[in-house]
């Protein structure tokens, strides 16, 4: 897994960014990579830690420390960085910076790709970027699942994180949203997006952020909800596992 770090090097500074709406890497972005590529240890045969991520290498699985930041609001997101922008719009936060987690979907051998999060836009809507979508490598590979884990009393609650959502309109956990698109942020004149904003889940279609959602609707930034009945108290500290979608 270690030996992958060089080409995932080469990845991340440059997937998909000559293709779509970003300009050439700043310098630092290399920089901030490297960094982070330092922080990789193998805590056990086949299990990596990444600044608290632990990577499971025969499973793909990703368990990403985080905390419950608000539990009943108005959301474009479902994670950022604590110090983001938009964290006044999120259920989750960690403290895991976002090139981090980046890092850790490519040595656990997830392909970025923009492909899929526009599959259920309404041919009259406005597309919300202008560039033409990009396919992983190999198909499939940027689509995930994700749950949220955390201790109840003596009990160990594993729900997906579409539960914390709810479309406004409806009243309910979107049906669509069981698949999240590792679409990989981009790199613009600022850096490595996602780095400068905190953006890491999106459930309003947004190219900074690192995942984001497929569901019908994503376009709208007034569409989402959180659904403050399944989600924890404030402050609890939970764990976001990422899963290779079924």
């Amino acid at each position: 897994m270690l030996r992958q770090l060089t080409a995932l090097a080469l990845l991340i500074t440059c997937a998909h960014t000559s293709a779509q709406d970003a300009a050439e890497p700043k310098p630092d972005a290399k920089a901030q990579l490297e960094a982070a590529q330092k922080l990789v240890k193998q805590v056990s045969p086949g299990v990596f830690d990444l600044n608290g991520i632990q990577i499971t290498a025969a499973t793909r699985e990703l368990r990403i420390p985080c905390s419950i930041l608000h539990q009943k609001l108005p959301i474009e997101y479902a994670l950022c960085h604590e110090t983001g922008e938009k964290v006044h719009e999120t259920v989750l936060e960690t403290k895991v910076r976002p090139i981090q987690i980046q890092l850790a979907l490519l040595l656990a051998n997830y392909q970025p790709g923009t492909l899929g999060i526009l599959e259920k836009l309404d041919p009259k809507a406005e597309r919300p970027y202008n560039a033409k979508d990009t396919a992983p490598k190999t198909p499939g590979a940027n689509r995930i699942a994700i749950h949220v884990e955390w201790k109840d009393g003596d009990k160990i609650k594993n729900v997906p994180l579409s539960d914390f959502i709810q479309n406004i309109e409806k009243r309910q956990t979107p049906d669509d949203l069981d698949t999240w698109i590792f679409n990989g942020s981009i790199i613009d004149e600022t850096g490595f997006a996602a780095e400068q904003t905190g953006s890491i889940i999106s459930t309003y279609v947004d190219r900074a952020a690192i995942i984001n959602s497929a569901a019908k609707g994503n376009e709208r930034d007034d569409l989402w909800i959180s659904m403050p009945a399944n989600i924890p108290a404030e402050e609890t500290k939970v764990t976001l596992i990422i899963t290779p979608a079924k």
